[in-house]
């Protein structure tokens, strides 16, 4: 008996998956489930305090060493050494009430120019930017002095550079600014 049942179960099992017919239609949707559980909130930040937006150091009107100038900040936090060893650095020098970028010339008035370069220096807790004269206007060995009426250091988080790249024209201060949002709150004076 117990082959018998087994055979015909085997049989029934067989004839159920080879049957076809006609797929009936789809049926209607079912009643809307509960509102899952909210995931946990994430993480907000210090603002101001990560180091994630630009920022800019500057200098009142200055007049130059040896034709150049050195300046930056001191006293730098960790967080902030973090930021600057791997920012990308922008350099200002207003003249002539337009801001000049750096590598590059400089008009001072009067037929008077200089081309600069700079240099940059994270040390310990200080960070500071080496503007020097490659070449200038006067028939002389050495750099002259000039008079600035403004330095300024444009720090740009390296993934906002990366990205933007293409959208912002670096050489116009202005610009700048105004496309990474820079906010007066965003500017250092120089402690150097």
């Amino acid at each position: 008996m117990r082959k018998i049942i087994f055979f015909a179960w085997i049989a029934l099992a067989g004839l159920t998956m080879a049957c076809e017919g006609e797929k009936g239609d789809v049926g209607p949707a079912g009643p809307k489930g509960d509102k899952g559980d909210a995931g946990a909130k994430g993480d907000t930040g210090v603002a101001g305090k990560d180091a994630l937006g630009a920022r800019v150091v500057t200098t009142g009107a200055v007049k130059s060493d040896a034709g150049g100038y050195t300046f930056g900040i001191s006293n730098i936090t960790k967080e902030d050494s973090t930021f600057l060893s791997t920012c990308g650095v922008l350099v200002y020098i207003k003249s002539q009430n337009w801001w000049w970028n750096i590598p590059g010339k400089v008009d001072f008035g009067n037929g008077k120019t200089s081309t600069f370069e700079f240099k940059q220096s994270l040390r310990t807790k200080t960070f500071f930017v080496d503007i020097r004269p490659v070449s200038w206007s006067e028939d002389q060995q050495t750099a002259p002095a000039r008079d600035f009426e403004a330095i300024r250091i444009v720090l740009v988080p390296t993934e906002k550079f990366r990205r933007s790249s293409a959208e912002i024209n670096w050489s116009n201060y202005d610009e700048v600014v105004k496309a990474l949002g820079i906010k007066e709150s965003d500017i250092i004076q120089s402690d150097l």
